[in-house]
């Protein structure tokens, strides 16, 4: 899919309004050409912001600006939650885009991007909660919202995904990716996060999760708290 950059994001239904950057294609080509390369301190705060994967689907999209002999192929969304209230999605090519094609990222997502001061507990994150939480709500937008409210290092996300927890459908679907959830916001929220993570407690797809997330962690993260 291809969309101009700022353009609001329509590529799939989402409860939070976003903005595109990086659908690029041959439509409309290298968009954002015009702007000024990225300084390293932009480029290193783009690259940390760009961790975590959300909306991976089935099948592959292929780069349309790489040589057919060594091409580039992406799945899943970035997205940007920043702390001027405005949100922005990125296909995971965007940063294959920057690296390997010169892609000038537009200039009012840099200004957010370089936004000072931490993410705060906002209406975004009170949506998603509220989403994730409800059996009625779209599965695959609830199965997103484990991984997008690990943006605000907050114990209202760590309760809503321990809640998550309990629901059976969701832990079959989503069980690795909520105890990943977990462990990263545990580890964020030193002690006062910890207590709200009894892995004894979770069912054995969330503690997986919880156990590939701590090998991944600086340090191993959280400690485990089971009994």
């Amino acid at each position: 899919m291809e969309y101009l950059d700022l353009s609001p994001y329509e590529y799939t239904d989402f409860p939070i309004p976003m903005r595109c950057i990086g659908w690029l294609g041959q439509e409309h080509g290298m968009q954002s050409s015009q702007n000024p390369p990225m300084d390293l301190r932009t480029y290193e705060r783009f690259k940390s912001a760009s961790r975590r994967l959300s909306a991976v689907m089935l099948g592959t999209h292929d780069c349309e600006f790489c040589p057919d002999d060594h091409w580039f192929e992406g799945n899943g969304e970035y997205r940007y939650y920043m702390p001027d209230g405005q949100t922005y999605a990125a296909p995971m090519m965007v940063v294959h885009y920057v690296d390997a094609h010169d892609y000038r990222l537009p200039m009012p997502f840099r200004e957010s991007l370089m936004h000072p001061g931490e993410l705060v507990w906002d209406w975004r994150a009170e949506r998603l909660s509220a989403v994730l939480l409800d059996e009625s709500a779209d599965f695959e937008v609830r199965c997103e919202a484990i991984i997008d409210l690990t943006n605000w290092q907050d114990d209202r996300s760590l309760t809503a995904l321990r809640r998550a927890a309990e629901d059976e459908l969701l832990v079959d679907v989503s069980g690795h990716e909520l105890g990943r959830s977990l462990a990263l916001l545990s580890a964020g929220r030193g002690e006062g996060g910890r207590h709200l993570v009894d892995e004894a407690e979770l069912p054995s797809p969330v503690r997986e999760g919880i156990a590939l997330a701590l090998r991944e962690l600086p340090g191993g993260g959280m400690r485990s708290t089971r009994h």
